[in-house]
């Protein structure tokens, strides 16, 4: 082992730990960590002090860590990036010395003190400066809100160390006591309540109270002229719940103020225990480009545009996406904060969790929102990742920071989610919460593990059963495909034939003999009867008893409520009931949605030909509820890319015009009196499609005449409809519409505004106005997170693509240093859309090395090239179907 030569600690000499070449060559004592920090020591408490101020670029902070230290060691890492360390001293036993500085490289400080630290306990002081971001949203960032400056932390995953020299592990977790120095005129916010605040000029102190346990990751603090709304008091603490609006928009946090308490009070009755912490604030950041809220515990954060909106943007997508979003983090203090993953290879713990636990709640506060169809919408988004050979297992093997980054993916979120969702049924409803409580209960203030939380479940449901079938969906990726056919024979009762492998789209290059254990759940009608049955099935081929009762069904769904984490893949006499008029009358609407995407799954994956799908259009188009034409217009929308010919342009277009012009034009763009909520959400989907793919002159019209009138007058349209008419407007538009949205744009104040008409710039069709709108990301007149919006909507249209790409790879390494790094680490996902073996070779050449660089990128990068390869596949292998199709058209 290598050792560093001493280093004089002088207080006001700055010595900045990543500069190694302040150290001399001489061997350590000590190298840095690889990945995780030993286990030589750990903390009991922390109490730091941070002076920041906003609109300055760099901070300062000095941390006190009581240690225990259990076993004889030399040099004590700790994590730290970007700090400049000016002190740093060891007390034992009453006697504090000078610590030596290590330095290790991006993700660690080494403290070496005059001895090797005994076993026992022990504290350490240092005292450092940081920077203050100005574009990442990691750490501790700082944002411009209407000129006045605001700055935020976000810690989770890695990025504690970026503010504090901690042990920034998950399952480190031990009480903190911050002190903030900030600005007086400034409101300062931090986990828990102030204890004391003294003004001292400029400057004010704000202590606050000691935290419960909490892990590195969930500390926070914010500091900013907030106005603080009052949200009353809620649950059965009577927890004061407030919302930190930007300055002077505390009535724009009208609506998370109404809500905000009824979730708590939801969560806590489905818990059964008490809101784990001593208040819930609720703090908007300006801008975020990476994340859209945070389960800091009592201190929520929230990206503005999700909590913050004017009368003129409240729409019910806006309530919808708050309600939910704080609904997830909400339970997150539950299930995250009061007991926390031990390592990062369970986050699914937390965030599958939330996300589950959000669809439950608020389909029991607003059922009629999603109408029971959460669930199976967030399995749909699962399955589809997990196609890819390239998607993670929700428990990944945790070798690098990299696959920190990527475990916040559908995966972990949507297929977590899922997951829980069918054990949930499996088990029982009862049972599974009485599981839940019986693990948040002896975990409580500490960390857990999957084998704890499955075993909890498996311990109140009384199966010894679940334990093996729950690992086969966590421990591998990928997502099985059950094959189902119906056996009747004379005189004897009818039978299910099963057959598992792991669902593989067209051109997927894996192996599909992998085998899960299953809870298939089928429901099914005899004799006008209708009887369910439940079977874990564990082999490859398996056999499902059907009744005792010697009668065929007359129809089958293999799986009941949509819920199963499974394809199922009918025999053509079996889907032909199910798709059919009468069979469709037989499902709910959840199993409908299910059944639907299930359906656009085996197209993908070759089973079907996509003309016989599209043959049911014009009867699935009958369905007037919303979820379903949802699911309709997703599959001719799917049309447009790529597989419709330029000689079936026409036919494409009389196809959309027959199956929803008439209700376009019903629906108009202005909402009427009376609308329930459904219709309301219904009108962008449909106009758009009608209007924009559709190309109806009428409808186009319109849009253009409103979304001038808007932008004179906000209340010229429903925030409902109004980036949908702004976009349909600007498909067609010529240079003056886009001057006018461009001279608004730099106009307007309010976030959501400019984000649609940003977003709406790069929606025209004309290639010079691409051009221009590039222009407009390269200049400084907005914020380059609020620009990329231009970029990505290049990617829409076939004309534009390419003028986006080049610019992308022109201007790639100058954004990266003006923008997160964890943002653009998505950028190859850009070039999936161009569907062809020549982009495909350009987007490995281009980013080969330079994905390597950026956060989770080698991953994100080969699930770039699996999803073109796919795609070009796809359009190979159904392009002919769909043709045949639109001919008759």
């Amino acid at each position: 082992m290598t050792k560093v030569c001493s280093l004089i600690v002088i207080p006001l000499a700055l010595v900045a730990v990543t500069a190694l070449s302040t150290f001399d060559t001489r061997a350590s004592a000590a190298s840095p960590p690889k990945l995780r920090l030993d286990d030589a020591a750990r903390p009991t408490r922390y109490s730091a002090r941070i002076t920041v101020d906003p609109a300055q670029p760099t901070f300062k902070g000095s941390i006190d860590i009581d240690l225990k230290i259990a076993r004889a060691t030399e040099v004590l890492w700790l994590n730290g990036t970007e700090l400049t360390v000016a002190k740093a001293a060891f007390t034992v036993g009453g006697v504090t010395s000078p610590a030596k500085i290590v330095a290790g490289g991006e993700n660690f400080i080494g403290f070496q003190a005059d001895k090797p630290l005994a076993a026992g306990a022990a504290r350490l002081h240092v005292e450092w400066q940081g920077p203050i971001s100005r574009k990442d949203d990691r750490g501790l960032f700082a944002q411009k809100e209407d000129d006045r400056w605001y700055a935020i932390t976000q810690f989770e995953a890695i990025f504690a160390r970026r503010v504090f020299p901690c042990f920034d592990e998950p399952s480190v977790k031990v009480p903190w006591q911050l002190t903030l120095e900030v600005p007086s005129k400034l409101v300062a916010i931090s986990n828990t309540q102030v204890t004391s605040e003294k003004v001292n000029g400029a400057t004010k102190v704000v202590t606050y109270a000691e935290t419960a346990p909490l892990p590195s990751y969930l500390v926070a603090f914010a500091v900013g002229p907030y106005e603080m709304v009052d949200a009353g008091k809620a649950g059965q603490k009577k927890t004061a719940v407030r919302v930190a609006a930007p300055f002077g928009r505390g009535k724009d946090a009208a609506y998370a103020v109404e809500v905000s308490g009824k979730l708590v009070e939801l969560l806590e009755q489905y818990f059964g225990i008490p809101f784990p912490f001593d208040k819930l604030d609720n703090v908007a950041i300006p801008i975020t480009s990476t994340f859209g809220a945070m389960e800091n515990a009592g201190m929520v954060t929230f990206a503005q545009n999700i909590m913050i909106a004017k009368a003129t943007n409240r729409s019910l997508h806006f309530e919808r996406g708050y309600a939910t979003t704080a609904a997830h983090e909400f339970a997150h203090q539950w299930f995250g904060d009061l007991v926390t993953t031990q390592w990062w290879d369970d986050i699914w713990l937390n965030e599958s969790f939330a996300s589950w636990m959000e669809a439950k709640i608020i389909d029991a506060w607003k059922p009629e929102w999603s109408h029971n169809t959460s669930f199976v919408e967030a399995r749909g988004e699962a399955l589809a990742t997990d196609a890819l050979m390239t998607a993670r297992q929700i428990r990944q093997p945790i070798v690098s920071n990299d696959d920190i980054y990527n475990a916040f993916d559908a995966i972990t979120y949507q297929k977590g989610e899922s997951v829980l969702a069918m054990f949930e049924r499996f088990v029982g409803a009862e049972k599974f919460r009485a599981g839940i409580k019986s693990y948040l209960t002896k975990h409580a203030n500490g960390n857990a593990t999957a084998d704890d939380f499955i075993g909890a479940i498996a311990q109140a449901a009384g199966r010894s059963d679940v334990t093996a079938a729950f690992k086969s969906f966590l421990d591998q990726a990928g997502a099985p495909m059950v094959d189902v056919a119906l056996k009747c024979e004379a005189g004897k009762a009818p039978s299910l034939a099963l057959s598992q492998r792991r669902f593989m789209p067209i051109g997927s290059k894996g192996a599909n003999n992998q085998t899960w254990q299953i809870p298939v759940c089928v429901r099914w009608e005899a004799n006008g009867k209708t009887e369910r049955a439940c079977q874990l099935v564990t082999k490859r081929e398996e056999t499902m008893a059907l009744g005792s009762a010697p009668a065929c069904p007359t129809w089958l769904l293999a799986n009941d409520a949509e819920v199963g984490y499974y394809r199922a893949a009918y025999s053509p006499d079996l889907l032909t009931k199910l798709l059919g008029p009468d069979g469709r009358k037989k499902l709910d609407l959840a199993e409908t949605v299910g059944l639907l995407d299930d359906v656009r799954a085996l197209v993908r994956a070759g089973r079907i030909p996509f003309g016989d799908v599209l043959a049911l259009l014009p009867s699935l188009a009958q369905d007037q509820r919303r979820l379903v034409a949802d699911e309709v217009i997703g599959i001719i929308e799917g049309l447009h890319q790529h597989l419709v010919q330029p000689a079936e342009r026409a036919n494409y277009q009389r196809l959309i015009t027959k199956l929803y012009g008439e209700k376009a034009h019903q629906l108009g763009w202005t909402p009427k009196a009376g609308e329930d909520e459904d219709t309301r959400l219904l009108r962008p989907a449909v106009l758009g499609l009608v209007a924009d793919e559709g190309e109806d002159a009428a409808l186009r019209a319109e849009a253009r005449t409103l979304a001038l009138k808007w932008i004179a007058d906000r209340k010229a349209l429903s925030p409902d409809v109004a980036g949908t008419a702004l976009h349909v407007a600007a498909r067609g538009g010529d240079r003056a519409l886009f001057d006018k949205y461009h001279a608004e744009a730099k106009k307007a104040a309010d976030r959501h505004d400019r984000e649609r008409l940003l977003a709406s710039l790069g929606t025209f069709r004309d290639p010079a106005l691409a051009k221009a709108a590039l222009k407009v990301v390269s200049s400084s007149e907005f914020d380059p997170r609020e620009a990329m919006g231009i970029v990505w909507n290049l990617d829409r249209d076939p004309a534009t693509r390419p003028i986006g790409w080049e610019y992308l790879k022109a201007n790639f390494d100058q954004m990266v240093k003006k923008l997160s790094a964890e943002m653009m680490a998505y950028t190859p996902m850009f070039a999936v859309s161009f569907c062809d073996e020549p982009h495909q070779k350009d987007m490995e050449s281009y980013f080969h090395d330079r994905s390597s660089k950026l956060p989770g990128g080698p991953r994100l990068l080969a699930q770039a090239l699996e999803s073109i390869e796919l795609c070009r596949a796809y359009v190979g292998a159904q392009q002919p179907s769909v043709t045949a199709f639109l001919k008759k058209w």
